[in-house]
């Protein structure tokens, strides 16, 4: 029996790692084609079934690490390796395993859609709690995998030590950056009703707080 349940449990898997092969591009097109939409498709399938969520698409959080994870394939293909920052015991341990900086790397980069997940609760006034920042944190998840993606390889030409081709990859971040607050303004300025302008404060506010959470964790873990 154990082995029979052994086997069920690799059948099972097996086919749910190849259907990511089918639903990962298709994820990522729609995302990126159209975010607003798939902000709102987030949304209403919470509503639905456990069992009847995300049949047609990947799940958001597995949406995110499934992309950071391929960010760091193309890193590993490409023969580039993070520069070595960590000073900390627990930094050194992190950075010398390939599965803990994957793991890293999606918690900080989390932090992301988590902050905006909150922002949008409170812009809305309701009470911050396991229930209700679910579906705000999945939908954001969607949106920040393809810049996750993006910025992960434009890090990567970055460190090419090519003058023109670090210029260009700081270029596509900075694009990058644009795409996502201008999604976030839209879906701010939808949900809670604030013009364009507050709006964009609010996402550019929310973004530059992550971004000092994301160091200063970044610190804390790695060290300077």
């Amino acid at each position: 029996m154990d082995f029979l349940r052994l086997f069920q449990s690799l059948e099972e898997f097996l086919y749910e790692a190849m259907s990511w092969l089918v639903f990962y591009p298709r994820t990522l097109w729609r995302t990126i084609r159209h975010p607003i939409q798939m902000l709102g498709y987030s949304d209403r399938e919470l509503r639905d079934a456990p069992e009847q969520q995300f049949t047609d698409m990947l799940s958001p959080p597995l949406f995110l690490m499934l992309t950071i994870v391929i960010s760091h394939l193309i890193e590993v293909a490409a023969h580039q390796k993070m520069p070595e920052v960590a000073t900390t015991g627990l930094g050194k341990q992190i950075t010398s395993s390939e599965l803990n900086l994957l793991v890293l790397r999606a918690f900080l980069f989390s932090i992301y859609p988590l902050m905006f997940a909150v922002r949008r609760l409170k812009a809305q006034g309701l009470a911050l709690n396991r229930d209700t920042l679910r579906r705000p944190f999945y939908a954001q998840c969607y949106i920040a995998a393809p810049a996750a993606l993006v910025l992960g390889i434009a890090s990567i030409l970055a460190r090419l030590n090519h003058m023109e081709v670090t210029v260009a990859a700081l270029v596509v971040s900075l694009i990058t950056i644009i795409w996502y607050l201008r999604i976030e303004t839209i879906w701010l300025r939808s949900r809670t009703r604030k013009s364009t302008g507050k709006a964009f404060r609010s996402a550019l506010g929310t973004w530059m707080l992550a971004s000092l959470i994301n160091s200063l964790a970044s610190f804390l873990i790695l060290g300077n």
